[in-house]
């Protein structure tokens, strides 16, 4: 279980962006941040290199983004 009790958003996202993608599947799956007052998931706190990454291991390898 994931105590994020007295951290704040930097805190949280520097842990988030660290994990790894299967360490990252469970945070998502375990975490409610309603519980902590954050109007937020575990996806906003990703940098864009890391969200990328994890798009890609989420869709077994392929990605595809377009800017229209």
């Amino acid at each position: 279980m994931y105590d994020l009790t007295g951290k704040t958003i930097l805190e949280i996202k520097e842990y988030v962006n660290s994990l790894s993608n299967e360490e990252l599947d469970k945070f998502i799956d375990e975490v409610d941040f309603a519980d902590y007052d954050f109007d937020l998931e575990a996806i906003d706190l990703l940098t864009s290199s890391r969200l990328y990454d994890y798009i890609q291991y989420s869709h077994n390898g392929e990605a595809t983004i377009s800017f229209d």
